[in-house]
């Protein structure tokens, strides 16, 4: 039997917990419930074989996590005037992949491409997203599509954050996909050719 990954929202309080759980584990950063059951938050999950693979909030309230996380308090206010939220940006928050799945591309691609098609049909005008990983951040800064808004060190940290308009998503993220992959494939071929010297 083939197995198809499927993306979903997440609605039912059992499924919002395994969700939370799965993300801290991974980040070590706990959702706070206030955020997690939030009306005007949209929480989603990709499924593969009966068990999340991976996920991300798309959240919509007035207040951004993506700010209170990434940023300094004494930056808050400024990022918010700089924005001029006013509604019109929705933010990817705890977006998360399980570790046994990123080396499998086709699951990999489907969780990128999943997180577009949401935010085509949910989002706003506008995007806002941040990370604490520089890897992750190099991989946003790989295509035009993505603006840098901020940089911090919080934690013994580096955090990052950037905006995006939402009419980019698929050609922002296909952009990413396809960087990816041919990371991906480089490092295989190098992988192949060291194998090839060892056993001369």
């Amino acid at each position: 039997m083939i197995y198809l990954p499927v993306l979903s929202q997440l609605k039912t309080k059992q499924a919002l917990e395994e969700f939370s759980k799965i993300y801290q584990k991974a980040s070590s950063l706990p959702i706070p419930e206030n955020y997690l059951y939030h009306p005007d938050n949209l929480v989603f999950g990709i499924t593969w074989k009966g068990k999340l693979i991976g996920g991300f909030i798309l959240g919509k309230s007035s207040s951004l996590r993506t700010i209170e996380l990434f940023a300094k308090e004494e930056k808050h206010e400024d990022l918010y005037q700089q924005l001029n939220a006013n509604g019109q940006y929705t933010e990817i928050c705890c977006f998360w992949i399980k570790r046994e799945v990123r080396t499998k591309t086709s699951l990999n691609f489907f969780i990128w491409l999943s997180m577009a098609y949401a935010l085509k049909r949910y989002g706003t005008p506008y995007v806002l997203f941040g990370t604490c990983s520089r890897s992750l951040a190099h991989l946003y800064s790989v295509t035009s599509k993505v603006k840098f808004l901020s940089q911090d060190y919080i934690n013994r940290k580096s955090t990052f954050i950037f905006w995006a308009r939402q009419r980019h998503a698929f050609s922002g993220i296909s952009e990413i996909v396809f960087y990816k992959l041919k990371r991906v494939l480089k490092i295989t071929k190098k992988s192949k050719s060291l194998v090839n010297v060892k056993t001369l």
